[in-house]
């Protein structure tokens, strides 16, 4: 139903609407992992301290994936723009 209200706006394409969905999606679920996860150390008496060290090295090894991807399809659009050329 909410689905049909944004369809009708202008300047709001599919591939817009699908990004806007996976980044909410990817948010969402990203915090119900961070929260379980803290819930189950709690459980277990793990250190928070610990647990706040584990966060960190994880995003930080979530991030250079994610720039990796993005740089290399920043590299894959140069290429393909200078080929047209």
């Amino acid at each position: 139903m909410v689905d049909n209200l944004l369809e009708q706006k202008k300047g709001r394409t599919g591939a817009t609407r699908l990004s806007g969905r996976l980044t909410r999606t990817v948010l969402l679920g990203s915090i119900a992992v961070a929260v379980a996860v803290y819930w189950l150390a709690e459980s277990y008496g793990v250190d928070s301290a610990e647990l706040f060290e584990y966060l960190k090295t994880s995003l930080a090894f979530v991030l250079f994936f994610a720039l990796a991807g993005v740089l290399a399809g920043m590299l894959i659009w140069l290429i393909r723009t200078s080929r047209r050329r």
